[in-house]
């Protein structure tokens, strides 16, 4: 199927964990309540008012709210639940990837036809997720993963919201700062903002040579495709299961950007050392952090196609931890390389298909 033909949606959970302990505890509905011990996991929306967020302390988190509900983390009653929800989509349809234990991505081309409208198609799909799991989700539907994952920004908690092309995607786009962007994180809108490149139509006046002189060829050639809208990736729903990589666990926590530079570089310099004697490439970057209070998280990030280029593969890895805005207290780092090809035989169909 072309690109041009191409509908993908997104899906995310409404404060995921927050949401489940609420439906199972109907006490705490409409109250401020964050789930975690010592760090925040996840924020009702009624604490977000209060200015608290994921990764928080739960002491700047009670000094902000001293009402707030602390509730302990039950991850194997969460998996659980999201377990159901992969499955319900499954029985839709198998061209899915899922990001998280919350959230993913689904190729509705051609499936989407079957149905009145996107819109339609987009309300009757919150609606079963409601039905089964007594949650609410946020959806957004686009042209491209890009498109779609910002749509489901736009009428969270609870709606959605459809791109329809590059077009429409601009134009909302335009007039909002470049921090909209996923994938822009703070230190980069900052480093924009310095630039005087607050807003997104601040950006429209660079060609693509001037954006890569700016901000390297690999990140300026990322801006100028975002900002109008094009991302060429592809839906990975047969993840592979062979990775790469390493992981350090720290006995006394992590707690200054130094210290975060200085890990993920020595992870890095030794995974990609061997990525590289074992003859890979690969499509995929994946970090591994465990915070205080021992939350895994995991965040990936997939190419659209295979590569060993050091530059790329170091930029993705400190571009995910930076995106996630973690606490300053980590016991566990690790990054790892997947989807990995064989150079060798990825030279060879190459060749083949080029006629050499």
């Amino acid at each position: 199927m072309s690109m041009e033909n191409t509908v993908i949606m997104h899906y995310d959970m409404d404060a995921f964990f927050a949401a489940v302990e609420i439906r199972d505890n109907p006490e705490l509905a409409g109250k401020p309540m964050i789930v975690g011990e010592s760090i925040v996991t996840t924020a009702s929306y009624e604490a977000r008012k209060y200015g608290i967020h994921s990764a928080m302390s739960v002491y700047e988190a009670k000094k902000l709210c001293p009402k707030l509900i602390v509730v302990p983390a039950s991850k194997g009653k969460y998996s659980q639940v999201a377990a159901g929800i992969q499955n319900l989509i499954l029985r839709m349809t198998d061209r899915v990837e899922f990001a998280s234990i919350d959230e993913g991505y689904v190729d509705i081309s051609g499936l989407v036809e079957l149905f009145p409208s996107k819109d339609y198609f987009a309300e009757k799909f919150r609606q079963r997720i409601r039905d089964h799991t007594q949650l609410s989700c946020s959806v957004g539907i686009g042209f491209n993963r890009l498109s779609a994952k910002m749509a489901s920004e736009i009428h969270k908690p609870g709606g959605h919201f459809i791109f329809h092309s590059p077009e429409q995607f601009v134009d909302y786009i335009k007039d909002k700062k470049t921090g909209i962007i996923p994938g822009i994180g703070k230190k980069f809108e900052a480093e924009l903002q310095e630039l005087h490149f607050v807003k997104i139509e601040d950006l429209y006046t660079l060609s693509v040579k001037e954006m890569c002189h700016m901000f390297g060829n690999a990140r300026g050639a990322w801006l100028w495709n975002v900002i109008r809208g094009i991302d060429y990736s592809r839906i990975d729903d047969k993840p592979a299961t062979q990775s790469i990589g390493n992981e350090n666990t720290f006995y006394t926590p992590l707690t200054t950007e130094a210290e975060f530079d200085r890990e993920w570089e020595e992870l890095f310099r030794h995974s990609y050392k061997r990525l590289v004697s074992h003859g890979y490439i690969c499509k995929n970057v994946t970090i591994k952090v465990k915070v205080s209070d021992f939350e895994t998280i995991t965040r990936s990030k997939t190419f659209s196609s295979p590569t060993d280029d050091a530059q790329k593969l170091r930029r993705a890895m400190f571009d995910l931890f930076e995106n996630e805005e973690i606490s300053r207290s980590v016991r566990l780092l690790g990054v790892y390389f997947g989807g990995l090809v064989e150079k060798a035989s990825r030279q060879l169909n190459l060749d083949f298909l080029s006629g050499k």
